[in-house]
C-alpha cells in the first residue's frame, strides 16, 4: 500500500436500522498534499436512458460467509459481457485537510447490486446473516493528465473525468462496520462481484 493511499481515512457508522432499511454514513479524510477525486457519486441510465444520480445508493456483493462488500466507485463490466453505453465517471473534489461525506440507504433484506445486472426479488425466508459490511470508496490523486469539466444530473452539479489520467485507474478506501439484524438475498443468476477497477 502506498504511503499516499495510507493518507486517506475512511470512517463509517450504522445511524438508523429498521426492519426494511439500514442507512449508513461515512466520512473520507484527505491527509494527502493534493486534491483528491472520490468516486462515490453513482450514475445509472433510467428506462428512458437519461443519466440518474442514485444519490444514496451503492452496489452490495456478497465477500465471504458473513461479509458484503458495499461499493461506491468504478466498477467494470464482466469480461462476457459487451456494454455499449456506460455512464459518465464523475468525481468528488475533496482538497487537503477536507472530508467528503455521504449517506448509503439499503433497502433490508439486502440484495446483490451490480451495475451491469438486473436486479433481482429478494425472499426473505432466502436471506443468509451478515455480520459485517465492508465498505469501499474508490478515488484518485490529481494528476497532471486529470481532465475535469462540469456536468449537471437531478440539478446536481457533478465534476466529470473525462480522458484517460493514467494507473492506477482508482485507489480503494475501506473501512468495516459490524452490523446485527442484517441479511442478505445473492443472485440466482450467474453473476459477478467485482472488486473495484485499480
Amino acid at each position: 500500500m502506498s504511503d499516499m493511499a495510507l493518507a486517506i481515512d475512511l470512517r463509517a457508522n450504522v445511524v438508523a436500522q429498521s426492519d426494511s432499511e439500514v442507512t449508513l454514513q461515512y466520512a473520507l479524510q484527505n491527509s494527502t498534499a493534493g486534491r483528491i477525486y472520490a468516486f462515490d457519486s453513482l450514475l445509472y441510465f433510467d428506462s428512458k436512458g437519461a443519466t440518474k444520480l442514485a444519490e444514496t445508493g451503492a452496489y452490495v456483493f456478497l465477500d465471504g460467509e458473513r461479509t458484503v462488500r458495499v461499493v461506491r466507485g468504478i466498477v467494470a463490466p464482466p469480461m462476457f459481457m459487451s456494454v455499449s453505453r456506460r455512464p459518465p465517471i464523475v468525481g468528488s473534489p475533496v482538497e487537503p485537510g477536507a472530508s467528503k461525506r455521504g449517506t448509503i440507504k439499503l433497502a433490508l433484506p439486502l440484495s446483490e447490486a451490480n451495475p451491469y445486472f438486473p436486479p433481482q426479488e429478494c425472499d426473505p425466508k432466502t436471506a443468509r446473516p451478515i455480520a459485517r459490511l465492508l465498505l469501499q470508496i474508490g478515488w484518485v490523486e490529481h494528476r497532471q493528465e486529470t481532465v475535469t469539466g462540469k456536468l449537471v444530473v437531478d440539478g446536481n452539479e457533478l465534476v466529470r473525468m473525462t480522458g484517460g489520467w493514467g494507473t492506477p485507474v482508482q485507489r480503494v478506501a475501506q473501512t468495516e462496520v459490524a452490523v446485527r439484524g442484517v441479511g442478505l438475498c445473492t443472485h440466482a443468476a450467474p453473476f459477478d462481484r467485482p472488486q473495484l477497477t485499480q
